[in-house]
């Protein structure tokens, strides 16, 4: 359920990929990126590029596929810090032509002889057939996606020159790998020591290529647990579908992610409804408040990620946390320059101020307010 559903025009790529190392005026930092926080710092997962552009919004961490030297422009004009990550995955193919297209264009530039995807790349079932993720799905539109297998030489090749090229893009500050498991879905293909030995390989191998130390990016799917065999190899990772009902990650859980050294991106969705919890979006929110080297993003889900939803509560300007987050009673709070965040994830929260704030959500002002079970709330102080 996590994967990089985009599709590519194939004249596009090409465009894009033969144009990428010559120069241009996009801007780039002059040393790695770090992954800073700000708070709130809000982040996209696969982002849909083009809304993010066109919204004008100051997003500070920006995942996709691709950036176009034009694109990290763009981006970069609405937050000048914003940091900027490309890539798939490693070891899994989308059956999906334009996707396939766009990896095979980048993976085989400059060389004289182009990449094709073979079949003894795929693992396949002692049945012959592929080893399927289970991700096709009619009534979405979407296709299969299928195991390559780890060992195999020229899939290898294939997918650590794709990394290659996005590495050696200026309008890159790192990379994200998507899919990341630690256990093999095809078991009478491949073992679990078999799958984690052949892509901590993989990684081992981008990380050579990695000669400026750009930043590394996972995606966990549920928590760290699910891919710490190669955290040598990242500086963060995504907690996906966050909270929600496909991999029922809790609250604990994220502030429990805060404190493993990583910076963690929690990425709260819709669970693939459409339907808005903003309950649940604020409560994820302030969690990333509390701690630091934390992201938050908000979206549709893992069927369709990466849309560029705004909220009231992104604009609020905190300032830097006077402390570290505290409890009290059932809820979590911390304070900030500016303003007190507050997290109710067991039960309703009474907030007792002794001087007047303001509610960014409801616009009411005053020195007691509720936040409510599941919620959380952004409190600034009246000038």
């Amino acid at each position: 359920m996590r994967f990089i559903a985009a599709c590519f025009c194939a004249l596009c790529l090409l465009v894009t990929v033969v144009g990428c190392q010559q120069p241009d005026p996009a801007p780039t930092a002059s040393h790695t990126a770090e992954l800073a926080n700000e708070y709130p710092a809000i982040a996209s997962w696969l982002a849909k590029k083009d809304q993010l552009i066109a919204s004008g919004k100051p997003y500070d961490l920006v995942m996709a596929g691709w950036f176009t030297p034009e694109e990290a422009s763009q981006l970069k004009n609405n937050n000048p810090d914003a940091i900027l990550l490309a890539g798939l995955t490693v070891n899994w193919v989308w059956d999906n032509t334009d996707w396939k297209t766009f990896l095979l264009t980048v993976a085989s530039y400059g060389r004289e002889s182009p990449f094709e995807l073979s079949e003894d790349m795929y693992l396949h079932a002692s049945d012959g057939a592929r080893c399927a993720f289970g991700w096709a799905s009619e009534s979405w539109g979407q296709e299969e996606i299928y195991a390559m297998d780890p060992a195999n030489a020229d899939w290898v090749d294939l997918v650590t020159s794709f990394y290659r090229m996005v590495l050696e893009q200026p309008q890159h500050d790192g990379i994200i790998i998507d899919m990341v498991l630690e256990k093999s879905l095809c078991p009478d293909a491949i073992s679990d020591e078999e799958w984690v030995a052949g892509t901590r390989a993989i990684m081992a191998a981008i990380d050579d290529l990695n000669t400026e130390d750009k930043l590394v990016v996972f995606n966990s799917g549920r928590d760290l647990s699910e891919i710490d065999a190669y955290g040598e190899y990242m500086d963060g990772f995504v907690m996906e579908n966050f909270m929600g009902e496909q991999l029922k990650t809790t609250f604990e859980d994220g502030l429990r992610a805060a404190e493993s050294g990583y910076t963690v991106i929690y990425a709260v969705d819709t669970n693939d409804t459409g339907q808005q919890d903003m309950n649940r979006m604020r409560l994820g929110l302030v969690l990333s408040l509390l701690t630091d080297n934390t992201y938050f993003t908000y979206d549709f889900g893992p069927r369709d990620h990466g849309q560029a939803w705004w909220f009231d509560e992104y604009d609020v300007d905190l300032g830097q946390p006077l402390g570290p987050y505290y409890r009290q009673g059932d809820a979590y709070y911390r304070e900030f320059e500016r303003g007190l965040v507050v997290a109710a994830p067991y039960s309703d929260a009474t907030v007792t101020l002794d001087s007047p704030y303001t509610d960014v959500t409801s616009g009411n002002t005053g020195t007691e307010f509720m936040t409510s079970h599941d919620d959380g709330r952004i409190y600034v102080r009246e000038a």
